[in-house]
């Protein structure tokens, strides 16, 4: 993956640390896909099918609220 789609993602992680439960966990979890991905869209697809296999649901939000936010700077 390019330095500036992962600086993008880690920037975006940055930004949502304060509202998410697990931070530590989430950061975890997008350090393994950054290594495993070759594209953003490729990392975010990774990490949709990751957290849709587990039950926790306060798991799940914090990854669906940097996901989002991963988006909308894409968007810019």
């Amino acid at each position: 993956m390019r330095e500036d789609d992962a600086r993008l993602i880690r920037d975006s992680l940055s930004s949502v640390s304060p509202y998410i439960v697990y931070p530590q966990e989430l950061k975890e979890l997008i350090e393994s896909e950054l290594k495993n991905s070759e594209s953003v869209d490729v990392f975010i697809e990774n990490v949709r099918r990751t957290i849709s296999g587990r039950a926790d649901v306060t798991r799940k939000t914090d990854a669906q609220i940097f996901l989002n936010e991963l988006r909308r700077r894409i968007r810019k």
